[in-house]
Formats: C-alpha cells, sequence, structure tokens
C-alpha cells in the first residue's frame, strides 16, 4: 500500500505515477536457432542439404559430390568398358562375322592350310605304297587296284569334312570364350559401378536420419518460438491490465475528499498518461 497511500496524500512524482500506469511485464527472450548443417559424407561421396522449393517449403536433399579427377577418370573407364562390352557381345550373338574376333580368321585359315597339307602328304604316301604293291603282283590295272584308289580318294574326302567340321568347331569354342571373356568384363565393370552406387545408396539411411533429426531440432524450435509468443503475450495482457487496474485505483483516490497537499485535475492525468499509452509520461 505505499504507492497508493502516497498518491492518496498526494505525494507522488510524475515517475512513481508512470511506474503505477505502465508495470513492467516479464518477457522471456527468444532464443537464436541452430543453423541447418549440411552433412557430407566424403567416403561415399553424397551429401544432404536443405533446399527451398519453389512453393516456399523445405525439402532434404541428398546429392552426389562430385568425384575426384582420379575417380572420376576411372568410373569412366568402367563405364566405356562396360558399353564396349555389351556392343561386342550383342555383334558376337547377333551380328556375328568371323572377322570380329582379333586373330581367328588368320588362325582358321592356316589351319586347314596345314590340315590339308597333311592330308594330301598322307594320301600320298598311302596311294604311292599301294600302287607299288599292286604293280609288283602285276595288279595294276585291277578291279583291286580301281577299289584301291577309289577307297583312297573316299578317305581323303571324309579326311577333308572332318576338317571342316574341326573349323567349325574351333570358331564356335572361340566364339564362345570371346563371348565369355567379354561377359567376364562386364560383370567386372559393372561390379565396380554398382559397388560405388550401392556405397552411395547405404548412406542414404545415414543422411535421412541426420537430416530427420534436424528437421525435428528445427520443428522444436517452432515450438518454442510459440511458447514463448505464446508467454510474452500473457505478460503483455497481465500488464495492461495491472496498468487499468492501477488507473482505476488511482481515479478512484482523486476522486475522493483531498486530505492534503496539491490536488490534481483528473482529466490532465488521463491526457497526460494516454499521449504515448502512458510508457513516456514519466520522462515528461
Amino acid at each position: 500500500m505505499g504507492l497508493f497511500s502516497s498518491i492518496a496524500k498526494l505525494s507522488f512524482t510524475p515517475a512513481l505515477l508512470a511506474d503505477a500506469l505502465t508495470p513492467k511485464a516479464a518477457n522471456t527472450p527468444t532464443p537464436a536457432q541452430a543453423q541447418f548443417e549440411p552433412v557430407i559424407n566424403e567416403i561415399a561421396g553424397t551429401k544432404s542439404e536443405r533446399v527451398k522449393q519453389p512453393d516456399g517449403t523445405w525439402a532434404t536433399v541428398i546429392k552426389k559430390l562430385p568425384l575426384s579427377a582420379e575417380d572420376q577418370a576411372y568410373y569412366d573407364e568402367l563405364q566405356n568398358l562396360r558399353a564396349s562390352s555389351l556392343n561386342y557381345i550383342k555383334d558376337l550373338t547377333e551380328n556375328y562375322d568371323v572377322a570380329k574376333i582379333p586373330g581367328l580368321q588368320q588362325y582358321l585359315k592356316d589351319y586347314e592350310t596345314s590340315a590339308n597339307q597333311a592330308i594330301d602328304r598322307a594320301a600320298g604316301v598311302t596311294a604311292n605304297q599301294e600302287e607299288k604293291t599292286l604293280a609288283r603282283y602285276g595288279q595294276a590295272d585291277s578291279t583291286a587296284a580301281a577299289n584301291a584308289r577309289v577307297g583312297r580318294a573316299a578317305t581323303v574326302m571324309d579326311q577333308r569334312a572332318s576338317l571342316g567340321r574341326d573349323m567349325s568347331a574351333i570358331e564356335q569354342n572361340a566364339r564362345n570364350d570371346e563371348i565369355s571373356r567379354q561377359s567376364g568384363l562386364y560383370s567386372l565393370a559393372t561390379g565396380g559401378i554398382t559397388g560405388q552406387q550401392n556405397t552411395q545408396l547405404g548412406s542414404v539411411a545415414g543422411l535421412l536420419s541426420t537430416g530427420l533429426a534436424q528437421q525435428a531440432n528445427s520443428q522444436n524450435y517452432n515450438n518454442t518460438l510459440a511458447g514463448i509468443a505464446a508467454a510474452n503475450d500473457a505478460a503483455q495482457k497481465k500488464q495492461e491490465q495491472a496498468g487499468l487496474n492501477n488507473m482505476a485505483t488511482i481515479t478512484s483516490l482523486l476522486a475522493a475528499p483531498a486530505t492534503g497537499g496539491a490536488s490534481l485535475a483528473l482529466p490532465s492525468l488521463f491526457n497526460a498518461a494516454s499521449k504515448s499509452g502512458f510508457a513516456k509520461y514519466g520522462a515528461a
């Protein structure tokens, strides 16, 4: 009652009156918001960052980091190897040509020449031996001699047919071997590329988890701001009500018979207090 007993005795100052009309409200300070930190995984070559969308919302985006010059060159080599191997396999299976397998055409040519020479030599030796024997016994013009010659010719024909089958088998085996080799190169290149991709994909869960944690922190911060705003608003309203209550009390005291000291006109009190919402009254 110290304030109001002083007012009742009209022993007050403008500053004291201003304090009564504008009591101070408790104001909770707003904390600073923690900044969103991009998460960078240099081992996996990925990072997450917040990106503002055209509609004004924010999204956590996961991106691939640029590779070093050495890693990029290696990655490009794997890509080129995979592409060339796949194209080569398609050529060997869909548009096969013996000339597309390096060295095979010349090998088959040399093999055929060598085999034919061996067949010819063997046929010549056999013919020479048989003809000498037939002549020794006076059978050079006999039916047996004619049958022997026919048999030798058939043998040569069979050997050349067998050579053709051998060459076809050699060519097919070489083709299959080359397809298998190219498939191995394709798998090797694909494994290297997939390994890099899997490493990057494996980092996504951690990046997302960190991003979600940071979003949760942002939401908590927003919730804190909302709570502080509500508390400050309530404090402001309480302050305003306290000012109104004090003004009503002062008005009631001024309306009563004075007990001593100088009098204060009621209209001048309200005019002075309302010039700037009571806040500057004491400084006037």
